[in-house]
């Protein structure tokens, strides 16, 4: 297979931006384990911190049941109440440790298979139907926004199942070859992704047609199913 030069600068674009979103992801990762070790640090310190207070109270009430001095004994109970004072004002001020709630997984982006891979137009109308729809999506008039908002998150769980389901074909394909029975439904989704550009143009093009949204609510349903199944693959 013959690879030309725009898919080849299509399939370094998509590589170099599986990359970062990879990088990004360990990025938050890590951030993730910094704050929860912070929040654990904080409550050590906390934890430690109260056998010192519980000893301030303790020396004051023997000061004065020794018999102390009435100036001695006030002297040292209101440096200590001081002291308190100081660390009890500022844990009041110290907002208190909260427990970092986890990040929701970040869905990984599938590698890009090779350009001279049986899986690779499948990949590249894909990036069409992403284009063709993130052009059309903001024209689409109020009154069918809400089912063009449902047909954007169906296109992009297709979208992703999509692209994992060429990676891996492409994966195998040197050991197996391209096998048709393995490339029809890749196809046959990328299919129904083009199949929703459409139903987007009808409702662009009269967004008040009933039929438009219904055709759109068709498409958007199918696309769900499609999804659902490559992710249970997966």
């Amino acid at each position: 297979m013959t690879v030309f030069e725009p898919d080849r600068r299509l399939a370094k674009r998509l590589t170099r931006e599986a990359r970062l979103a990879a990088q990004a992801s360990a990025h938050a990762h890590a951030k993730q384990v910094r704050a929860a070790r912070r929040v654990e640090r904080a409550r050590l310190r906390a934890r430690r911190a109260l056998p010192w207070q519980g000893g301030t109270v303790v020396a004051s009430t023997a000061l004065v049941v020794a018999g102390a001095g009435p100036d001695q004994a006030l002297g040292v109970v209101g440096l200590l109440a001081l002291v308190a004072g100081v660390r009890s004002v500022a844990a009041l001020l110290r907002p208190p440790p909260q427990a970092v709630p986890a990040l929701p997984p970040t869905p990984p982006v599938a590698p890009p298979p090779d350009p001279r891979s049986a899986a690779w137009p499948a990949v590249r109308r894909l990036e069409g139907v992403r284009y063709e729809l993130v052009r059309l999506i903001p024209l689409v008039a109020p009154v069918g926004r809400a089912v063009a908002d449902e047909a954007w998150r169906a296109a992009g769980e297709a979208d992703a199942a999509l692209r994992w389901q060429a990676a891996r074909l492409a994966a195998v394909e040197p050991h197996r070859g391209a096998e048709p029975e393995l490339m029809r439904p890749l196809y046959a989704g990328v299919q129904a992704q083009e199949r929703l550009v459409v139903a987007v143009a009808d409702l662009v093009a009269a967004s008040a047609d009933p039929m438009a949204t219904r055709r759109l609510q068709d498409a958007t349903d199918a696309l769900h199913g499609l999804a659902q199944g490559l992710r249970e693959v997966r």
